[in-house]
């Protein structure tokens, strides 16, 4: 009897333990449950907030060797450029219309801000920009950054006309960009993409990160045919006043009125058009831009065609020509042959052979350049 109560008080107590084991297993799946739903509420959260906060960037280190007809050679390794971009949608409402933003800083810059602007376009035919962008002069400029850019220098054309080096004519090296305001659209929509666009803008003049120096405003305006999507035709134009004090040494006889006093500002004015086709095998770029500043007028045409093969490699040949002063006989050609190899999504390795030759420059002697570059993009 004894032994049969032990055993009744035995497998109650089992039975208790066991019901304590199913509660407290209980309790761990609802507080799991309870944790996965916070997580995948967080989850939605982010992918809400996502297409606002895209960080994008590179990184591009290169060599140069130059040496021209003295026997004077440079030789050097340099970091070109270190980019990190913070950009996203801000809003998307109906029919298309979007709000967005971009912050790119370049960290081998003394002024580092590239890009700061925002953008809200309610519909296709109309939106307008504000902040620090590239300004729409030359497709060369604004359709191709240094990642996608054929060749590791940008056409001598676009350098000195277009703000885009030290050697612009202007004296002013902002990268193609400006502080200002642009209304921008397209019409006739087709496959994505629209058959006719144009951009209008108003800008500083005077460089990036720089506040305007005279009480005029830059104006620029570009108009954009795309019969095919991977074809476009564009004529530009770009117009204002410059800072004279910086262009009297190196230029002292266009830095004049009519008088023929120097004067504190000069009137100025680039214009141009060109076309690119860039297809999975083929590219194709060609660009005229003239120009007056001052006194004295300025031109240079590029033209440039390559192949894409493997998904990977590209080789291609530049004939780039220059004329800084139409009033004498000196002008500028650059030739040029490029290849890149991209083995992995974010690597990028190119070389670069330029010729350099001048007529009737004095000073001036012909020169060669071998350019490597390597970019890793993220």
């Amino acid at each position: 009897m004894k032994k049969f109560i032990l055993s009744i008080i035995a497998l109650a107590f089992a039975g208790t333990l066991s019901a304590q084991e199913q509660t407290n297993q209980q309790a761990q799946i609802d507080s799991l449950n309870l944790r996965i739903a916070k997580l995948e509420k967080r989850s939605q959260v982010w992918d809400k907030l996502k297409p606002a906060f895209k960080v994008s960037g590179y990184i591009q280190a290169g060599y140069d060797y130059l040496w021209n007809e003295n026997g004077t050679t440079t030789s050097t390794f340099h970091l070109r450029r270190a980019r990190i971009s913070l950009q996203g949608d801000i809003y998307k409402g109906a029919k298309g219309a979007k709000a967005s933003y971009r912050l790119q800083i370049d960290l081998c810059k003394e002024l580092p801000i590239m890009d700061l602007w925002v953008k809200y376009q309610p519909i296709n035919q109309f939106g307008v920009q504000f902040g620090q962008f590239k300004v729409p002069v030359s497709i060369e400029n604004t359709d191709y950054n240094a990642t996608k850019l054929e060749f590791i220098n940008y056409a001598n054309t676009v350098q000195r006309l277009v703000r885009m080096s030290s050697s612009d004519l202007q004296g002013i090296n902002s990268s193609g960009r400006d502080i200002g305001a642009m209304l921008y659209g397209g019409f006739i929509k087709k496959d994505g993409f629209s058959l006719i666009n144009y951009e209008v803008g108003v800008f500083n003049g005077s460089g990036i990160n720089t506040k305007d120096k005279n009480k005029s405003k830059d104006i620029a305006a570009r108009l954009t045919i795309q019969p095919l999507q991977k074809l476009k035709i564009a004529a530009y134009y770009m117009g204002g006043e410059t800072d004279a004090s910086s262009l009297i040494e190196k230029y002292p006889t266009m830095v004049v009125d009519n008088s023929g006093v120097n004067t504190k500002y000069l009137d100025y004015n680039r214009y141009g058009g060109g076309f690119d086709f860039n297809n999975k095998h083929i590219f194709a770029r060609s660009e005229y831009i003239g120009g007056q500043t001052g006194a004295m007028r300025s031109e240079g045409v590029y033209a440039q065609v390559g192949y894409k093969f493997l998904n990977k490699c590209s080789v291609g040949v530049r004939f780039d020509y220059f004329d800084e002063n139409k009033a004498d006989d000196g002008n500028q050609m650059n030739y040029s042959v490029a290849a890149s190899y991209h083995p992995w999504k974010h690597l990028r390795l190119q070389a670069e052979y330029t010729r350099q030759t001048y007529n009737h420059i004095v000073g001036s002697k012909n020169s060669n350049g071998l350019y490597l570059m390597v970019s890793a993009i993220f």
